[in-house]
């Protein structure tokens, strides 16, 4: 599918091209949507440049990336998407930067284009000059990483919480108490891992395009795009430092989760090696006495089945008592 977004006298409008003979005019960007073979033919026949295919935007060498012919820009930017289900992941979107178009390839929808075709169609968005209108797309791109990066953090601050100020520790003001569920607990941060390292992925690559884009367009751009470009160069490297420490944040609050599962196996194990440790007496003595032997005086005893359960007793009391004196309960 072929959008055109096309400057008129109320801003920009957005047309949808099937079966065209030629391109409006005025057009300031095409959107090609899950192109066709046959929609990239007319749009390569039109513009008279080569529309990338899905396998070539896929390359990850940065010179097949990020590269100019003539005085057209070729950018491949990865975008997060998907990020409503479990499994969040990138796409890469092609952007083509002619001196009068900007032309973007992408074969899976998401919502930094959403926003930015919406602020487009409402006038929200004003683009002089092509270069300008890419360099927009970028904030909102960035900004959009920006608002993944801010929300994870959240979450994650919610998650830390519930891990290690969990009420399993200390009880309520209303005397209840709250069991974190722990394997839960490393579900959710494996899931906030694999976003934060796709974030990661993205914030990277759009490091390496901006810095490659700002040193192209000498020629035809405007000064103030090379400025704003300047600025979202400052933006994306703080970016890439917050995504780098969510990232270690993820593996203190892992280690963390795990820590306090294995303090809960620990009390496991103790319960019973101290539940062993008191019943050990009263079975040695239960040993003793159970031994049906000739000559054992116990034996004839009128109170010796009374003496032997109170032994028993007192030999499990003990050890029970030493326990709790020296703190290991």
């Amino acid at each position: 599918m072929i959008t055109a977004y096309v400057k008129n006298q109320q801003g920009v409008s957005a047309v949808s091209l099937q079966n065209i003979s030629e391109l409006p005019k005025q057009t300031v960007w095409l959107d090609l949507l899950e192109p066709s073979k046959s929609e990239e033919q007319i749009i390569e026949s039109f513009l008279g440049i080569e529309v990338p295919t899905s396998q070539e935007i896929a390359e990850i060498e940065d010179s097949s990336r990020f590269y100019s012919r003539n005085e057209n820009i070729y950018l491949t930017a990865a975008l997060l998407t998907r990020l409503e289900s479990s499994q969040p992941s990138n796409t890469d979107i092609r952007f083509i930067l002619t001196p009068a178009t900007v032309i973007s390839v992408r074969y899976v929808d998401s919502r930094p284009f959403r926003l930015f075709t919406s602020r487009m169609v409402s006038g929200a968005t004003q683009s002089e000059s092509s270069d300008s209108l890419l360099q927009r797309m970028l904030e909102v791109i960035v900004d959009d990483l920006a608002d993944i990066l801010e929300a994870t953090a959240l979450e994650l601050d919610t998650l830390s919480h519930r891990v290690f100020f969990s009420a399993s520790a200390n009880n309520h003001e209303d005397g209840t108490d709250e069991k974190v569920d722990l394997k839960e607990a490393i579900a959710q941060i494996g899931k906030y891992g694999e976003l934060i390292s796709e974030a990661r992925i993205s914030v990277l690559n759009m490091n390496r395009l901006l810095i490659f884009l700002s040193q192209c367009g000498d020629g035809w751009w405007r000064p103030e795009t090379k400025v704003r470009l300047q600025t979202l160069i400052r933006d994306i490297r703080s970016l890439t430092e917050h995504a780098a420490f969510l990232s270690n944040r993820v593996n203190f609050i892992l280690d963390g989760t795990l820590g306090m599962i294995n303090i809960e196996q620990n009390k496991i194990i103790k319960i019973f090696s101290v539940a062993a440790v008191v019943f050990l007496p009263p079975t040695l003595l239960a040993s003793i006495f159970g031994m049906n032997f000739r000559h054992m005086p116990e034996l004839q005893w009128d109170l010796g089945y009374p003496i032997a359960i109170v032994l028993m007793i007192v030999s499990a009391i003990l050890p029970f008592l030493y326990f709790k004196r020296r703190g290991w309960l």
